[in-house]
């Protein structure tokens, strides 16, 4: 046998990393490079067995040798299964018998590095060669892909708009740009390494202040740039001014609708430079808490950050949420509420969009966000509860209906158009027909 090691750096924490290497919902999509329908079955205590197998009885038993959580997974590879039945004495023979195969994280500032090594006779040495770099490729797409994207609607102008927003921050550029047709239908885009995308959609919605994005500047002059960039044919909501919580504060909603708050401060102190925040006005007024704490139960690696309340005396009710921060899938947004008289609420103009690798997936948030008085909406659109839009999307969905095969790409389209919740499964037959 002889040991082979594969290693990648993934920009992500090691406890996304783990996660996306051993969750029921991402182990499948990374491990398809070896075996489509692939999955691993076990109760991941060190000690207890593993059946890795490809979705039709077929693969090996193991033991999982060692585990340290978000550190170390080792296994220990025992037998062959055929049609669900372990053979011991084939893998004796075969050699590989005791064989072993680990995976270690470390994690450096915003980075981790993840090292595989397995025991491999001459047979497959040249497979896990070929194979595995391309499944550390996915393994790495899918930890550094944002679970939840912050999305743009605008009528025309969202290359326009996102060329100028990607010229104002740092660390910033223009990702892929899906067409329909002739025309440019999303973009995708990073401010400070986060992901967003802006959709050329029409004039049906229009964004308002009811969510706005936060930008944490670290020095005045970046405040000042992002300011004056942005306020250009612009409407100002709060002066660029002094104000107890930042030396350098202000409000306003850019030419295109889109509403930023800049504050001179530390990125550390949020975690992000960019961050969504919700303001729960009209019939959702004094909801925030109630949403943040919903929100929270959905996903994984999520929780309540911090909390300012409204006191007595003022003109929203004592105890409702003057400003807090939460956590989603790692995360950071932010919540308030606000019981003055706005001529706005949340609508489809600013959306966030789900990213799920599997239909699993997709069936638990859809279910989960619309129940107790969500709604369903078209194309993978729905509200919650609350009046906020979200997208349950397949990251695999823009691959379809971005192909360069016009036909293809117009019959996903055409899919997409008649569903309400998507099926990865029909979306991918209509691609193919033909």
């Amino acid at each position: 046998m002889k040991k082979l090691t594969f290693s990648t750096q993934i920009k992500a924490a090691k406890e996304q990393v783990w996660e996306t290497l051993w969750s029921d919902d991402t182990y499948p999509a990374w491990t398809s490079v070896f075996a489509e329908g692939s999955c691993a079955k076990s109760d991941w205590q060190e000690g207890s067995k593993i059946l890795f197998h490809d979705g039709k009885g077929s693969g090996m038993s193991s033991r999982i040798a060692r585990l340290v959580p978000n550190a170390l997974m080792s296994f220990e590879h025992l037998a062959v299964v055929k049609n669900g039945v372990e053979n011991f004495e084939i893998a004796k023979k075969e050699g590989w018998h005791g064989s072993m195969e680990s995976y270690t994280l470390q994690e450096k500032g915003d980075a981790t590095t993840l090292v595989v090594e397995l025991d491999a006779d001459n047979s497959f040495e040249e497979y896990f060669k070929e194979k595995f770099p391309k499944a550390l490729d996915k393994v790495r797409e899918i930890a550094e892909n944002q679970m939840i994207t912050p999305f743009l609607w605008f009528d025309h102008q969202a290359e326009e708009a996102v060329n100028l927003y990607t010229a104002i921050f740092p660390d910033s550029g223009v990702g892929k740009v899906v067409h329909n047709g002739e025309a440019v239908l999303t973009v995708g885009f990073s401010l400070g390494g986060q992901s967003f995308v802006a959709m050329n959609g029409g004039p049906h919605f229009k964004l308002n202040p009811s969510i706005s994005i936060y930008v944490v500047c670290e020095t005045e002059a970046e405040v000042d740039l992002a300011w004056q960039a942005l306020s250009v044919g612009g409407q100002v909501m709060m002066s660029l001014d002094k104000y107890p919580w930042s030396d350098k504060y202000g409000w306003l909603n850019d030419r295109y609708g889109v509403s930023w708050q800049i504050s001179l401060g530390k990125i550390s102190d949020v975690g992000q430079k960019f961050t969504p925040v919700l303001m729960f006005v009209g019939a959702q007024q004094g909801r925030a808490e109630e949403a943040m704490n919903f929100y929270a139960s959905l996903f994984k690696n999520s929780g309540i950050l911090g909390v300012l309340r409204y006191g007595a005396g003022g003109q929203d009710p004592e105890g409702t949420i003057q400003h807090a921060q939460f956590k989603l899938a790692g995360q950071v947004f932010m919540a308030m509420d606000s019981a003055m008289a706005h001529a706005f609420q949340f609508n489809e103009a600013f959306s966030f969009v789900i990213n799920c690798e599997t239909q699993e997936k997709i069936d638990h948030y859809w279910s989960m966000l619309t129940a107790d008085g969500g709604e369903e909406s078209r194309c993978g659109w729905l509200k919650d509860k609350f009046g906020v839009s979200w997208q349950v999307v397949p990251p695999v969905l823009m691959e379809l209906i971005g192909s360069p095969d016009a036909a293809k790409s117009q019959r996903a389209m055409q899919a997409m158009m008649q569903m309400k919740k998507l099926d990865i499964a029909v979306l991918k037959a209509a691609f193919e027909q033909g």
